[in-house]
């Protein structure tokens, strides 16, 4: 197997190669070669390694308990990849496991490293349920015996790859009484919820592991190394992050690096919108391998798309990216699969072009784009001509024009590399407003140098005086009020 690069190179880009109803619906009429993910990824490995990607986040491979419609999150065993008779099938929604290893090879030698979405809060769908004595602190049944669908035994898998199964014993508590069918939260006896950041969101679903159990550690731990060395892949994605113990995830993290040879790469989903909490909890998750999704800064381009009195001010400082000593560990992003999704969460509707240049073109952040946007909303010339200017030039130190942004304007230079002269690049953002165009004076550095528009939004030459400074202009509408100059 070809192994990625395990350091993240100039300029990185990941790329969310799956959205929540990718193979189903309308979707499935409009793209048919979305209902094999594994395949279309080999397939189109080269393709997005031409485009800039230098990393792709792939779904949770695994099986699921509702097997080939279960998008991954519900997960019934960790180690089938596609490849055991179990949940009423042997692939997954995304394929087999040959064919995720073939996917995997080929995004490898396109020169793309492959990241894994660990969901390690619960398992699901169990084989069997056991007798359980609920906990006297349980808001549901306090004190009752419950039957659990905690028995899990991969009787199809046939305990190759790992003998262990899991009892109620490595398990918190469930939502679910098969005995009465009562729903709600119930916490087994002589357990406590494990110590998260935010103690109200201790419970998510499922069987909630318990970390503070031996063998619940040691299984984990195993299933990410194993994974690892199987799968090749090169980081985690790793879900629901502020329901997790913290300590635990931190062992986790520093466990599963220390058993294998290459730099692995770790980004959490801790949905948190303010930045000050998302900073206080990126502090307790210590591990320094690991990155965080910038909630907040993707809720700062909600106001955008929604406030029509959002003042394009608030830019210059959204999100954990704009954190003193956050923003180089900061995975910026403008949609995902639980930000848009059809019937449920719209995502943005003006402005999104707008959101993809800023996470794309700034100094600070690592961005990440959605397939989604790309291919079934019709965004893929436009996002990838961004891309293209984030891999030719956007380098070097970058700030924004304090005196250039306002209420409808934000402005943002890169000043490019000393010996690389086509490189560096000019940003304005504008809102809808009365005006057909606005108009900055900007400073480039590079004097008596001619700047065009690379997204074609603007058809002029702007050519630097003596100081390097110049007019820059970016239309007023959110169709394509954005624009970007770049050496000509």
């Amino acid at each position: 197997m070809i192994m990625a690069r395990s350091a993240l190179p100039d300029n990185p880009i990941i790329m969310q190669a799956f959205y929540w109803e990718m193979g189903t619906g309308g979707y499935a009429e409009h793209f048919p070669e979305e209902k094999n993910l594994w395949e279309l990824l080999s397939a189109r490995a080269s393709e997005l390694g031409r485009w800039g990607i230098t990393s792709v986040w792939i779904p949770p491979a695994h099986k699921g308990m509702g097997g080939t419609h279960d998008v991954g999150y519900s997960s019934y065993d960790l180690y089938d990849l596609g490849e055991f008779d179990q949940q009423n099938t042997v692939r997954t929604k995304y394929g087999t496991k040959d064919q995720l290893h073939a996917a995997v090879d080929a995004l490898h030698k396109a020169g793309i490293a492959v990241y894994y979405d660990a969901v390690l809060n619960h398992l699901m769908g169990g084989d069997e349920t056991e007798t359980v004595t609920i906990s006297t602190r349980s808001p549901t049944l306090p004190g009752k015996e419950a039957d659990v669908w905690s028995r899990f035994r991969f009787p199809g898998r046939q305990g190759r790859y790992s003998d262990f199964q899991w009892h109620w014993w490595h398990f918190n508590g469930t939502d679910y009484d098969h005995r009465t069918g009562q729903t709600g939260v119930l916490l087994f006896k002589d357990k406590n919820w494990d110590a998260t950041c935010h103690q109200s969101d201790s419970y998510l679903m499922g069987m909630d592991y318990d970390y503070e159990h031996p063998e619940t550690q040691a299984e984990l731990i195993r299933w990410g190394t194993w994974l690892v060395d199987t799968l090749g892949v090169d980081g985690f994605r790793i879900d629901a992050l502020k329901h997790l113990g913290c300590l635990f995830i931190n062992t986790w993290v520093d466990r599963v690096q220390e058993e294998t040879h290459q730099r692995l790469f770790f980004v959490g989903e801790a949905w948190l919108n303010d930045a000050q909490e998302l900073r206080q909890y990126f502090d307790a998750v210590a591990s320094e391998q690991m990155y965080v999704f910038d909630f907040p800064l993707r809720e700062t381009f909600r106001q955008l798309s929604d406030d029509p009195l959002f003042s394009m001010r608030s830019l210059v400082s959204a999100g954990l990216v704009n954190q003193p000593g956050y923003g180089k560990r900061a995975v910026t992003f403008v949609e995902n699969h639980d930000t848009q999704r059809d019937g449920e969460y719209p995502g943005l509707h003006r402005y999104k072009y707008h959101a993809y240049a800023y996470i794309l073109l700034r100094e600070r952040g690592l961005p990440k784009i959605f397939w989604k946007d790309l291919y079934a909303y019709g965004m893929r010339e436009e996002v990838c001509r961004l891309m293209e200017a984030r891999q030719r030039f956007a380098y070097g130190p970058g700030y924004e024009v304090a005196d250039a942004c306002d209420d409808n304007v934000y402005a943002y230079v890169r000043e490019g590399l000393p010996r690389e002269p086509d490189t560096g690049c000019v940003m304005l953002l504008a809102k809808e407003s009365d005006q057909d165009t606005v108009k900055r004076w900007l400073p480039t550095g590079r004097p008596h140098r001619d700047y065009m528009d690379w997204t074609g939004n603007q058809e002029y030459t702007v050519t630097t005086d003596e100081h390097g400074w110049g007019e820059f202009a970016v239309s007023c509408s959110a169709a394509d009020g954005w624009s970007v100059c770049v050496p000509r």
